[in-house]
């Protein structure tokens, strides 16, 4: 095997082109948090629904993507809107495994995901029982615990759970409000935007499962910021997610790039970059 670091133009057709993660397994939770997290987002977005607002969870194995070696990867965000739009707004995603290097770089450079690596991801089942969770620099940010075969809230119930009567699954429409921008040492935030990330996603096996999940914060990723106030439903599924589409919704004026930062710094980058004195030691 050859390498170079001139890469030739037939080679560089298929760079970022049909970026899919499939034959993901894991789980997908929803709860009820409190509206104090609408301080949490960046203006204009708005919570969907101020008072019930939902907050999302996955944790899963990403065992086929498209562009890299498998990877573990898991996500916390608040169903969102701006305007008519709809969708998850993620305050961070963090990666493990082989492939986490560059599902965390293509992530953020190409779509302005909030990703992060860390040390640990572990998403385990046995029977009906899961078990997830997620460690970075020696604190465990969240943790699940599952048991198949019903919701938290028996009398509630998802589409996914028509994916095993589907020949080649069901697919269901979703997406996700984004930030992409362009660092400046000299202006700060140059070309900042909030894009619509339209990624739908191909279920192939949904079962029901109640959850409990607890959030702790450590000082470079605040997790345990978000209240979860009850679970409604999760579930254990298996299935393929890729991006449709990419679209801006909204430009930002140049002055108020540094302001919006102050509302994504803690998902994307750790508190070192903001002091002086900062060590750590494994």
């Amino acid at each position: 095997m050859q390498s170079s670091y001139f890469t030739p133009e037939e080679k560089m057709a298929g760079f970022l082109k049909d970026a899919a993660m499939n034959n993901q397994e894991g789980i997908f939770l929803s709860g009820i948090t409190d509206r104090s997290v609408q301080r949490l987002l960046p203006p204009p977005l708005e919570l969907a629904d101020p008072e019930n607002p939902i907050f999302y969870l996955y944790i899963v194995n990403i065992r086929e993507p498209t562009f890299a070696p498998w990877y573990m990867e898991g996500g916390i965000g608040v169903i969102a809107r701006y305007k008519e739009k709809t969708g998850v707004y993620f305050f961070n995603l963090q990666l493990s495994g082989p492939g986490a290097l560059m599902g965390a770089f293509t992530g953020r450079e190409g779509s302005g995901l909030p990703k992060k690596l860390c040390e640990r991801i572990v998403v385990e089942r046995c029977d009906e029982y899961g078990h997830c969770y997620i460690e970075r620099n020696g604190v465990r940010l969240v943790d699940v615990a599952l048991k198949m075969g019903a919701y938290n809230q028996p009398d509630f119930h998802q589409e996914q759970e028509k994916a095993q009567t589907q020949a080649g699954g069901l697919l269901l429409e979703g997406g996700c409000l984004l930030h992409k921008y362009r660092l400046n040492s000299e202006t700060g935030i140059d070309d900042l935007e909030m894009i619509y990330y339209d990624s739908p996603t191909r279920y192939y096996s949904w079962e029901p499962a109640s959850a409990t999940v607890k959030f702790t914060s450590s000082i470079d990723d605040p997790w345990g910021e978000i209240p979860v106030v009850s679970v409604v439903s999760a579930g254990w599924s298996v299935c393929d997610n890729f991006v449709r589409d990419m679209s801006t919704l909204y430009r930002y004026p140049q002055e108020e790039g540094e302001k919006i930062m102050q509302y994504l710094f803690a998902g994307r980058y750790d508190r070192s970059l903001l002091c002086k004195s900062h060590q750590r030691y494994p």
